[in-house]
């Protein structure tokens, strides 16, 4: 894995609406180290301090019910220090990972290139590894961590690589592998040594080297224990409840010497018979549509309503997201995409993490949308989720504005600029270039965020972009003061590409059949999400 690759597809989290990318600054990493070096070389104490660390921006995305998830972006000049040292240590991580033979979740090239790196396996598969060879044993025991990426105490990681006395007495050593990502990690988060950012694929690696060393114990304690782990989500297989407990509370000291905390919400022992489906996947997985415009009418209105059923009944459950990937490639009658439109649209904002998959099936339905239903949506998530800082659902919706090129209220617009969403903030400030945003709505107020201090903190996305884009324009330019940043702008390089769009996709059309019945399309996505899986930046 290159530390290109790693930069290009794996920076920022996959959460983030379209026009959030990488790629120059992957392009250009080598000329930028250059000459960062050369710059920084002569730095007395005072300058290298300025430098030392920095803030991520925050980012809060929906979790289940009323749950939040933070994921993060981090400054790109700790960020990239960090892909730099997991790209030149590669070999010795990749070893690590072997040396667990129960994670379904150890980091492999992406061959899609949609990121850089994806666990080996996906919830599917792990779902069904643990069914094929637990089928002899009485007893289940699941459990996880509690907030795994967020309470990941960094000096843990050169204790599991080196030992707790080599590391304690080696601290200073950054040849060593713990300690340099020890030492990176602390600079992403303002020196502090509990947290690593959730959405970049180098914390899918940092998670990785922490469970594979801690399953390498498990292997070694629990011989006759058939083990499974799926990031942070242990199954343990045994033939008594007393094997059970044990094996339990053997996972629960493990996980407490290295400052890790079990989730006693999703802890469960549970006796054969257990099921490896939930009903709600098994009753929606096998729904069928039937193939004459008609009778697909009332099937699309009976599994929208089926899965809004299932989805008050397990509310901690994917459902809606899985809902969507199926309705995403239905072969859809011409005569059926109003009603059809109208279900999707309260299925996003019932549960906005389908936002990202609803833009794709209207952009890819561009001619036939109905720009009122959406301005609705648009609207209401704004006037719902902005409030409560809720900037996942804002981004999207704003992000929509874009896509469907459809202009904000000045009212709304204004409220999203004293917001301190700065992910928001950005894409309204576009909105504003293209005249989506009137003129008339002013964000003259925005030039005291532009700090030099602001560069290194959790604006420094806003701060960079609206500068480079022209957006803003501050009497004393703070990337001016910056060297690290100067090189970036002289490079040319951006983290907010304008012409960046969704993803969109096409379906075969639908011919009517004698024959009534046609089951649902098979797909990667529907599979992994049906199944409560995830992988990659966002299954913490």
């Amino acid at each position: 894995m290159t530390e290109k690759e790693l930069l290009k597809l794996g920076y920022f989290p996959k959460e983030l609406p379209p026009p959030f990318e990488s790629k120059t600054f992957s392009d250009k990493i080598n000329v930028i180290k250059t000459q960062w070096n050369s710059v920084s070389s002569p730095f007395q104490r005072p300058e290298r301090l300025k430098y030392a660390d920095s803030k991520w921006v925050v980012f809060s995305i929906p979790k289940v019910q009323l749950s939040r998830r933070i994921i993060n972006i981090p400054n790109p000049l700790h960020q990239s220090k960090l892909t730099s040292t997991i790209a030149d240590r590669w070999t010795e991580i990749d070893n690590i990972f072997k040396k667990s033979t129960i994670s379904s979740s150890s980091p492999i090239k992406d061959s899609k290139n949609n990121r850089a790196l994806i666990s080996k396996h996906n919830f599917s598969e792990f779902k069904r590894r643990r069914s094929n060879e637990s089928f002899a044993n009485l007893y289940e025991v699941k459990t996880d961590v509690s907030r795994f990426y967020g309470t990941i105490y960094t000096h843990s990681i050169p204790w599991l690589v080196h030992t707790k006395p080599v590391a304690k007495a080696n601290r200073n050593d950054m040849t060593m592998l713990g300690n340099a990502l020890d030492k990176d990690l602390r600079n992403l988060n303002s020196g502090q040594t509990v947290g690593i950012p959730i959405g970049p694929d180098t914390s899918l690696v940092i998670a990785e080297i922490i469970t594979c060393l801690m399953d390498e114990q498990i292997q070694t304690k629990l011989k006759n224990v058939k083990s499974y782990r799926f990031i942070d989500d242990y199954y343990l297989y045994c033939d008594s409840y007393a094997d059970a407990e044990k094996a339990f509370k053997f996972i629960q000291s493990l996980l407490t010497e290295y400052q890790l905390d079990i989730n006693e919400e999703k802890t469960k022992i549970s006796k054969a018979p257990f099921a490896f489906d939930s009903k709600w996947s098994i009753d929606l997985g096998s729904f069928t549509f039937r193939k004459r415009a008609n009778s697909q009418l009332t099937d699309i209105e009976r599994f929208v309503s089926l899965s809004l059923i299932h989805s008050n009944e397990n509310p901690k459950d994917s459902v809606l997201l899985f809902s969507i990937q199926v309705l995403k490639y239905l072969q859809l009658f011409d005569e059926n995409w109003d009603t059809y439109e109208s279900l999707i649209l309260k299925i996003g904002i019932t549960e906005p993490r389908t936002l990202p998959v609803v833009t794709e099936i209207l952009a890819s339905n561009i001619s036939r949308i109905s720009k009122r239903k959406v301005k609705s949506i648009i609207e209401k998530l704004i006037e719902i989720h902005l409030p409560k800082g809720h900037n996942y659902e804002v981004s999207w919706a704003l992000w929509m504005c874009v896509e469907f090129n459809i202009k904000l209220k000045n009212k709304m617009a204004e409220r999203i600029f004293a917001s301190n969403d700065y992910v928001s903030m950005l894409i309204a400030m576009d909105l504003k270039s293209r005249g989506l945003i009137n003129s008339t709505v002013s964000t003259d107020g925005l030039l005291t965020e532009l700090t030099e201090e602001s560069l290194m903190n959790e604006n420094w996305l806003f701060t960079y972009e609206s500068i480079k884009k022209g957006w803003l324009t501050p009497t004393d330019n703070p990337i001016d003061e910056n060297k690290y940043f100067e090189i970036l702008l002289a490079n040319g390089i951006y983290f907010y590409r304008e012409d960046a769009k969704v993803k969109t996709f096409t379906v075969k059309k639908p011919t009517e059949q004698i024959s009534e019945t046609t089951k649902k399309p098979e797909t990667e996505e529907a599979t992994t999400i049906i199944s409560g899986g995830g992988g990659g930046g966002s299954s913490y």
